[in-house]
């Protein structure tokens, strides 16, 4: 068997998975990783495409690091392949590239079943919003064909993409949460967050980051660095932060509001200087991120000269590839309404949402 977990599904308790697979004749031939280690301690991607696993003593195969030509190799001759892991629901939240992988590189699908055990997530109250990527945005916070709040869970995106781009090669199981639905709330609910990455310590971060994850598209900290990674977010020139949040808490329509907050991280951007800024809290939590996120950047844009869509040596923008088009930014550059930019969107959207309708589980 391979492994593909992390302390969000079973990989919090890897002295039992040993115990327990030892005691049932379960041999782990290796790990995969995902972004943030197995263990979900590291904040950045592993420098090397295999390292060994404290715990486990085998080897761990960090997929971003890998070839997709040499995945089969990886993958040939096992049984099983468990893949647990709490997901966001969203194109650019990582887990889902790892999915889309694992599935392109197994090489006998006959004698290799994928075991999804599946989680609800955040997002899921959304449906599919957004657009598809395009092509020349690949990477690896966007990879796998979907809108980018994909309105599956993990397991329904496997079933999709095995259906509408594999052609059922791939032997499936999915393995479904007891009690699911679409329109899970884990403060309702009572059921405890577990931390699927660093910076997503809690409930607030992990709605939050639903749109707050845009703004790693521009030049302000999202408090990565601080105990309140996407509820904080601002930078040192963000000076009179209370206007900004007068303004923006006028058109939320009370689903959030802002507050004003000063922080200091300790890592990432702005990283020991100390940030003006803002606090974003969620009180309906079946609001519009996308429409949070675009409102506030358009704020920003409007009250500070310092801001800067962040861009890459080859003058592409970050926020493109974390969308997936150009057309976010340039929605924004060209002055349009956020009900102007979600009308453009809407007849992808109403075409995606009844192509993945077949595939919903809960």
């Amino acid at each position: 068997m391979i492994l593909i977990t992390n302390p969000s599904g079973i990989g919090r308790s890897p002295e039992r998975i040993l115990r327990e697979f030892k005691k049932n004749n379960v041999k782990i031939k290796h790990l995969i990783g995902l972004e943030h280690g197995f263990l979900g301690l590291e904040e950045d991607f592993s420098k090397s495409p295999v390292t060994v696993d404290e715990f486990f003593n085998l080897p761990i195969y960090h997929i971003y690091r890998v070839k997709n030509t040499e995945l089969p190799a990886i993958l040939k001759g096992t049984d099983a392949i468990l893949f647990d892991v709490q997901d966001m629901g969203m194109r650019c939240y990582t887990y889902l590239t790892v999915l889309k992988r694992i599935m392109d590189g197994i090489p006998d699908s006959k004698n290799t079943k994928l075991i999804v055990l599946d989680h609800v997530n955040p997002a899921l109250y959304l449906k599919g919003r957004g657009e598809m990527i395009d092509k020349k945005f690949l990477n690896f916070a966007g990879e796998f064909p979907s809108l980018f709040f994909g309105g599956l869970t993990l397991g329904e995106s496997a079933a999709y993409y095995n259906a509408e781009y594999l052609d059922n090669r791939i032997r499936l199981e999915i393995i479904s949460p007891k009690n699911a639905k679409r329109s899970f709330d884990w403060d309702k609910e009572g059921i405890p967050w577990i931390t699927p990455s660093p910076n997503l310590p809690t409930v607030d971060s992990a709605v939050n980051y639903l749109g707050l994850v845009l703004l790693e598209g521009v030049n302000v900290s999202v408090g990565r660095g601080t105990t309140a990674p996407f509820v904080y977010f601002g930078a040192p020139w963000m000076v009179e932060p209370e206007k900004l949040a007068e303004e923006l808490n006028r058109n939320s329509g009370g689903d959030y509001y802002y507050q004003t907050v000063f922080f200091k991280p300790v890592f990432g951007p702005y990283k020991n200087e100390i940030c003006r800024g803002l606090r974003l809290t969620v009180v309906n939590r079946k609001y519009d991120p996308l429409k949070m996120v675009f409102q506030l950047i358009v704020a920003l844009k409007s009250n500070y000269k310092e801001f800067k869509w962040r861009s890459y040596s080859d003058g592409t923008y970050n926020i493109d590839f974390l969308w997936g088009t150009e057309s976010f930014r340039k929605a924004i550059d060209s002055q349009k309404s956020y009900d102007q930019y979600s009308k453009y969107l809407s007849s992808a959207e109403k075409e995606y949402n009844e192509k993945i309708k077949k595939y919903y589980l809960y």
